[in-house]
């Protein structure tokens, strides 16, 4: 958007300084501008032979009559060659002029001619009108030689500026290049990195359930564990089985059994904690991880749990719930800590088959049990 609010020659940082200094190192001085301004009205006459030799000669070369193209452009370039040649005579060198060299090395950048065939075709211009001053000049008591030299540092002066903008264009490309590079390595990370994400989520998430699976367990529980034993803090794992499950799928069929452990998975993910987790330890297996918590403080949640669970099951299923403790001072492994909630769950799973209830068994600290029965449904 700024570059919209400068000239070309603003946006190369060719202000009148830079303008005089080059003309310094080509030691193009004030006398070259006026020989070449006297020379203006002699050689104007000349001016549209001269273009029109030039593009004879210049539409031999299939790479420039490819540019070109049609009858329409040729014309609009022989007039602003006219002009071009003109302003060579002008003896008026000052920013405009520079702006408009920059202009014509932009331009021919853009549709494609390279800097050979640019300088193939200024070298021509610049015989064409040598041609014409050393068969002029001495009609107007001028020197050819002083004109000529004078011209040749115009034309140094004016290819300077076009390559700069040769030059400059190329540089924005690269950039711009390079721009679109970090870019697409930018999104390419992304995707990869996005990617990566949902694949190992998928390793780590049951599909029907959206649960974390066993191998997410195992690993999870164990950050947990290792935590809870180094900060000296306690850990509950719940371990629940559904009673009665097989029936559902033998009666109703297995999509009555899909939705079952469904309603199970989204009424276990709706009471825990962030900091908790829910996995799907296998078939009609789950297990329910509770950081920073008591054995004592799990029978709230096992009571919210199987309300929940009522609600959402149409069918005369039971939670079989297990639970054990990892405490401040406790001997216990994880595998043992496993071990423990699945054989609390296998007491309280005797006991749900005896009654069709609910029926959770937790093993507190002082390893008394404590049993909770709940209505039958």
């Amino acid at each position: 958007m700024q570059q919209l609010q400068q000239t070309l020659s603003e946006q190369m940082r060719i202000n009148d300084h830079e303008i005089e200094r080059r003309k310094v190192l080509l030691n193009f001085i004030d006398e070259d501008a006026d020989t070449l301004k006297h020379c203006l009205k002699w050689v104007e006459p000349f001016v549209d032979a001269i273009v029109a030799r030039f593009y004879v000669a210049q539409t031999q070369l299939p790479e420039i009559s490819l540019v070109i193209g049609d009858k329409e452009t040729l014309s609009r370039l022989h007039v602003s060659m006219a002009k071009y040649t003109l302003e060579l005579f002008s003896g008026l060198y000052d920013q405009a002029y520079v702006d408009k060299r920059l202009r014509i090395g932009k331009i021919h950048h853009r549709i494609g001619v390279s800097p050979k065939l640019y300088l193939s075709g200024i070298n021509q211009l610049q015989l064409l009108i040598e041609e014409v001053i050393a068969e002029q000049a001495h009609l107007y008591n001028q020197s050819s030689q002083d004109i000529t030299l004078s011209l040749r540092k115009l034309f140094y002066f004016d290819n300077q500026l076009v390559f700069d903008t040769y030059i400059a264009s190329l540089q924005i490309e690269v950039e711009s290049a390079n721009q679109q590079l970090e870019l697409y390595a930018h999104n390419l990370e992304n995707v990869v990195a996005k990617r990566t994400a949902e694949l190992t989520d998928l390793s780590m998430k049951d599909a029907l359930t959206g649960l974390y699976n066993q191998r997410a367990f195992y690993e999870l529980l164990e950050k947990s564990f290792n935590i809870t034993e180094r900060c000296q803090q306690h850990l509950t794992l719940l371990y629940i089985d559904i009673n009665f499950f097989k029936e559902v799928n033998d009666t109703h069929g297995h999509k009555a059994g899909d939705d079952v452990l469904v309603g199970f998975a989204q009424s276990a993910t709706q009471i825990i904690r962030k900091m908790d987790f829910v996995s799907r330890y296998g078939g009609d297996e789950f297990c329910i991880v509770l950081p920073n918590t008591k054995i004592e403080e799990a029978k709230n949640l096992c009571l919210r749990l199987i309300e929940l669970f009522d609600k959402s099951s149409e069918h005369p299923v039971t939670l079989s719930i297990g639970g054990a403790s990892l405490y401040p001072g406790a001997k216990l492994s994880m595998d043992k800590l496993i071990i423990a909630a699945d054989n609390k769950m296998y007491q309280a799973k005797q006991i749900c088959h005896e009654t069709r209830q609910h029926h959770f068994e937790l093993m507190p600290r002082d390893e008394l049990n404590v049993t909770r029965m709940v209505n039958n449904k």
